[in-house]
């Protein structure tokens, strides 16, 4: 990659980091696949995961070159979304089974 970072889109709301990293790739015209080896520094296992499982070096890169706060990049991947609704809905079932028992 010949250009430097540009003014970058934030990802949206909701949006998979890996989607992210696909519209960045897209917009300095490279494969996903070299963006992710080439900038991210990723191994192709890594990119092979990484919709599931975001590593902590690729968000220490784009968070660094983006200028965007690691803790917004964080939870951005399938394996986190899915541990933050599980924790979401045993709360859930906590609070109905308490309210059964003792409302």
């Amino acid at each position: 990659m010949d250009k430097r970072w540009p003014l970058h889109p934030k990802p949206r709301d909701n949006q998979l980091l890996s989607e992210w990293v696909q519209e960045l790739a897209d917009l300095y015209e490279v494969s996903y696949q070299n963006f992710c080896k080439k900038v991210l520094k990723l191994t192709s296992d890594e990119i092979y995961h990484f919709k599931h499982s975001a590593p902590e070096k690729a968000l220490i890169i784009l968070a660094r070159e983006t200028n965007i706060p690691i803790d917004d990049l964080r939870g951005r991947d399938i394996d986190s979304r899915f541990k933050k609704w599980e924790k979401e809905y045993n709360t859930r079932i906590e609070v109905e089974d308490l309210q059964r028992r003792y409302l």
